[in-house]
Order: structure tokens, then C-alpha cells, then sequence
């Protein structure tokens, strides 16, 4: 636990290996009125480890002699690193869950999270080979999110509280903060901002050292290019709080490096199918090319933007495509 700012403090919840279970931020807003920001993960020892930390922060408060209430938590998006305490932090700390109409949705019910995610099968082919391919898939799928379940303690909230519009205004502490929609790694993404503070909650939008993952079947790199320039647009931003990692000091500067690389990277894979012509590359093809000696984790990570990137392509009429494979006219 931390104080990133005067009065607002960082409850980090740590993982393990990284990917399996990255670690993830949940900010406390404290004062008369204050905010949770986020919720993390739900396994019993994540509660009892933030409801510790949490006792602490009221404990600073007070020696401050600052008063400290909090009975709300904002949710920024509906991952399951994020939204997965939602249920436990409300049991145990009293806090009323706010989330958007959509969000709502997703977080109801395992049914309802995982079929919003769910991508459409493009294999119609009736072989037998490829039906026991699908349903192999589907198999390793269930037993992945089962071992997901078990580490992050994924539950769901299916009455939250108070439900919002993605653009509207939020009090806290008698101060107006804005909330807007910030599509790109989640399509019912929102952010937290303060214009007279200068302070920025991104979720998941803006990371300070890694890019964000970004991949179908709800992110587009269009929005999140859009997303990227509203927040540039905003005055006075002085620091960005992630939901990942460390906060970011230099706003602006960081901002303009991510639009830069993700323009950069989609004009790495435009040159790619472009100079290849007509030969037609898939998308293990384009890894292979981007990332030829880099560890099997940074691939499976890279092939969500990579196909973001060539639907943006094929939209634009820059490229075209035969099934799975792309290429130039």
C-alpha cells in the first residue's frame, strides 16, 4: 500500500508468474465522501489482504485527523482482474458497486462474461479432423479459465448498486470529477479525471512502461487511437494512475508515444503485406516476420493487435483478404 497522492492512496494487489496473475492496482480516494477505484481480484486472501491494508489507510486518516468515508467503488471495465472483488469488497468493506449499463451486464453471471467475449468459429469446414480440432479447443479453453478462476478468485456481481452513464460526472469529496468513455483495450472502458488536480485514472488505456493488449472480439484500434487524443486534449493532466504498474509522471509525453507506436506498428504491418504481394500472409505469418526470436509469450500476446490491425487495414481498403489470409490487390 501507498500514497501515490496527497490522499489518495494504491492498495497493489501481487500476483504470480506474471501472467497467470499480473499484478494489479486498486486506488482509494480518501475523504468525507471519497471512492474506491476498481476492484481487482476476488480470491478469499485478496479481500482479507486489501481489507488489512484498507484498516490502514483509515488508520492514517485518522491520525491525520482527516475524516475518511467511503461506501462507493467505481468499476473502469469488465475484466475479471478488475471487476472479480467487486462481490467481496462489497460483503466485507460496505462499498455500493457503480458500473455503467453495460458493464452490468457482462459482470452478472459467467454465462454473460464469457459469451460476451466470445468470438464467432470461421472454421465451417465439416471434416472430421476440424470438428475434433473445435472441440479441442473448447476443452483446453474450459480448463484454462478454470485454473484463471482458482487463481484470481473470479465471482460476479449480478445487482450492482448504482448504474452510470459512460460520459457523465461523478462528486467526490465535493469536488466534480468527469467520467468518459474510453473504448480501445474494452469497448465499455471508462477513465477518472480531476481537471483541477490533474489526475487521470486510466484502467487499462495507458500503462507506463508496456502497450496495453489489445485484441477481438471488444477492443479496435481505430477507438483507441481516438480514445488516446481525448486524453491528450485534456488540460492540466499531470499524472495518469494505471491499473497496471507504476503512474505516469510525464502524461502528455507518454500518450504521444503510444499513438506513435501504434502507428508506427500499423504501418509495420501494412509494408509487410504490402512489399509480399500477392502473396497472402496470416497472421502467424506477420508474427513470424515482427517478432522472430522473441519468446513464445510476447507472440501469443501480439496476435489480438495484429488482427486489429489488419481488419483496420481491410476497412480501409488498403488490403484485402481470402479467409485467413491477407494481401495487396
Amino acid at each position: 500500500m501507498k500514497e501515490v497522492y496527497p490522499g489518495i492512496f494504491c492498495i497493489k494487489q501481487k500476483g504470480w508468474f506474471g501472467i497467470i496473475k499480473p499484478s494489479v492496482n486498486i486506488y482509494i480516494i480518501t475523504g468525507k465522501d471519497g471512492l474506491v477505484y476498481d476492484a481487482g481480484y476476488g480470491a478469499n486472501t485478496d479481500i482479507k489482504k486489501f481489507k488489512e491494508q484498507y484498516n490502514e489507510i483509515n488508520k492514517i486518516c485518522k491520525d491525520r485527523g482527516v475524516e475518511n468515508r467511503i461506501d462507493r467503488i467505481l468499476l473502469s471495465h469488465a475484466h475479471v482482474d478488475h471487476f472479480s472483488g467487486l462481490k467481496g469488497l462489497r460483503d466485507k468493506c460496505g462499498f455500493k458497486v457503480i458500473v455503467t449499463d453495460e458493464m452490468k451486464h457482462i459482470i452478472s453471471s459467467s454465462k454473460n462474461y464469457r459469451s460476451s467475449y466470445e468470438r464467432s468459429d470461421s472454421d465451417n469446414t465439416k471434416s472430421i479432423f476440424s470438428s475434433v480440432l473445435r472441440k479441442l479447443k473448447l476443452i483446453f479453453r474450459e480448463i484454462e479459465f478454470y485454473i484463471y478462476s482458482l487463481f484470481w478468485g473470479i465471482s460476479y456481481t449480478e445487482y450492482p448498486d448504482i448504474i452510470i452513464d459512460s460520459d457523465t460526472e461523478i462528486m467526490i469529496n465535493d469536488e466534480a470529477w468527469q467520467i468518459f468513455c474510453s473504448p480501445g483495450h474494452s469497448n465499455e472502458h471508462i477513465v477518472l479525471y480531476n481537471k483541477d488536480k490533474g489526475i487521470l485514472f486510466s484502467g487499462d488505456n495507458v500503462l507506463k512502461s508496456i502497450n496495453v493488449w489489445l485484441g477481438p472480439p471488444k477492443s479496435d484500434i481505430d477507438e483507441y487511437n481516438d480514445s488516446l487524443k481525448k486524453m491528450m486534449d485534456l488540460p492540466n493532466l499531470k499524472i495518469i494512475f494505471p491499473a497496471h504498474g507504476n503512474p505516469v509522471d510525464k502524461p502528455y509525453e507518454r500518450l504521444k508515444e503510444i499513438i506513435e507506436w501504434r502507428m508506427k506498428r500499423t504501418e509495420d504491418v501494412y509494408e509487410i503485406i504490402k512489399k509480399s504481394s500477392p502473396k497472402k500472409h496470416s497472421v502467424k505469418d506477420i508474427i513470424k516476420i515482427l517478432y522472430p526470436n522473441d519468446r513464445r509469450i510476447k507472440k501469443i500476446f501480439a496476435e489480438g493487435w495484429i488482427e486489429l490491425t489488419l481488419h483496420k487495414l481491410e476497412r480501409e481498403n488498403k488490403i484485402l483478404r481470402e479467409g485467413d489470409r491477407f494481401f495487396c490487390d
